[in-house]
């Protein structure tokens, strides 16, 4: 799924990124970046123009929202997590024969839910919660029992991780009850003021999401480029930060209280600034200077955390504010997702899918300095890939937040052009060289 700037070689000496081998666990990210994300594009074209003029709770802002989130995040984290549980614990990944199976249940799920939305069939996305919170709970206990058999090696994941990995079966559960409630309302308290929705986007968001992005950079991004972090403490800072404001979003949801919520908002506000400071320090400090999209989308995450933080810190103060008030909600979410989610994923994608690769085929002893050869990581249409994301995630904020709908389909338009084209270069560019057996490939049933 990755290649040289110059395109796949014919032998395994030379290929530094072909996609040589292919294994079930990969079917979660080829899926995501293959499929998903030019559909999320282009769901995103036909929503963008509602959601400039103020339909926030349309099916399209639904279904374009989840597709986001379940399909192309949690996809691909899933099947990044699947295939680095080996490589990180030095241990194999236990239950790894059920993994297709796991694949197509949490697959179709997906598709269930993603149409209840579309369709304002709130009792088909319960349904589809439901195939998903199994999925989940099927994901979890591979992970544990995996994390168990690797004995003290265990101790090399970030406590980030956990954490988010416990908010993904709580938002899960927590989705499916509100799809659920949505359709029969068997409780209208959760209805009010959207309380459930900032329980789930809570959940999702920050804890998911938020949590897991701090946790795969923590544990990664210093490794691939040798450096080390600023401080211990700061990634404990960090959590800690990020728990609480969870914790406290949680609470002014649930009783409710502005107070709390705000108090939430400047925890984010300061977790994301502690994260921006860490992520420059890492970049600034890393042992090679050769041109590198990871290291430039990384970049824009921390960009993006100043951006966030800056939105959250006004809000909780008070100084921020829009008409209607779900709009300020709409540019935060998708900021988030579509800006510091989206980025971090495709940086990673550049590093570690070559690294997988060449780490399943076995065909040089040094695994682990796979990551820090320059040549497969800035391949010419990544930098289109980078530009056109930011460039999109900018025209559909302005569009959003001015309230232009040509603006917003503008950029939603940059994106999905983006997503084409790197759907193009990491999950299709190598299928002919592969068909015609001019580049190395394997098919492997076993992910360790």
């Amino acid at each position: 799924m990755a290649e040289r700037a110059d395109g796949p070689t014919s032998s395994p000496e030379g290929a530094a990124g072909g996609p040589l081998a292919f294994t079930f666990g990969t079917w979660f990210t080829w899926t995501a970046v293959g499929i998903v994300f030019p559909a999320l594009g282009l769901t995103l074209l036909a929503a963008a123009g509602p959601l400039a003029q103020g339909a926030y709770e349309s099916a399209p802002a639904f279904a374009a929202t989840h597709l986001a989130t379940l399909a192309w995040g949690t996809l691909t984290i899933v099947g990044a997590v699947a295939q680095m549980a080996p490589v990180l614990l030095g241990a194999r990944v236990r239950g790894e024969r059920t993994i297709p199976w796991l694949y197509l249940l949490f697959a179709a799920s997906t598709a269930v839910v993603l149409g209840g939305l579309a369709g304002g069939r709130y009792d088909v996305a319960a349904a589809g919660g439901a195939g998903i919170n199994l999925a989940v709970w099927w994901f979890l206990a591979i992970l544990a029992a995996t994390a168990v058999s690797a004995g003290p090696k265990r101790a090399v994941l970030s406590p980030h991780i956990p954490a988010a990995l416990v908010c993904f079966a709580l938002v899960s559960l927590w989705g499916t009850v509100l799809a659920a409630n949505l359709r029969w309302v068997f409780w209208p308290g959760i209805l009010i003021g959207h309380r459930g929705l900032v329980v789930h986007m809570t959940l999702g968001l920050g804890g998911w999401f938020g949590l897991m992005v701090v946790g795969v950079f923590y544990r990664l991004v210093p490794l691939v480029h040798g450096a080390r972090v600023a401080s211990a403490r700061r990634g404990a800072a960090i959590l800690l930060a990020g728990v609480v404001a969870i914790a406290s979003a949680l609470g002014g949801a649930a009783f409710p209280s502005v107070w709390l919520l705000r108090a939430a908002a400047l925890l984010s506000a300061g977790a994301l600034v502690l994260f921006a400071a860490e992520i420059i320090h890492v970049l600034a400090h890393r042992r090679s200077r050769a041109p590198d999209l990871n290291v430039a989308h990384w970049y824009a995450v921390a960009f993006y955390s100043i951006v966030l933080a800056a939105i959250g810190a006004a809000w909780a103060a008070g100084v921020l504010r829009t008409d209607p008030p779900d709009r300020l909600g709409e540019v935060t979410v998708m900021l988030f997702l579509l800006g510091w989610v989206t980025q971090a994923i495709v940086g990673q994608l550049y590093k570690i899918t070559p690294f997988l690769m060449w780490y399943y085929r076995a065909t040089i002893p040094d695994v682990l300095a796979i990551p820090r050869q320059p040549a497969p990581y800035n391949p010419r249409p990544g930098r289109l890939v980078l530009w056109l994301s930011n460039l999109g995630v900018a025209g559909m904020a302005a569009g959003i937040w001015i309230g232009a709908p040509a603006a917003a389909q503008t950029g939603a338009a940059l994106l999905t052009a983006g997503a084409f084209i790197l759907a193009y270069m990491l999950a299709y560019r190598w299928v002919p060289p592969a068909v015609t057996k001019t580049l190395v490939f394997e098919w492997r049933r076993r992910i360790s």
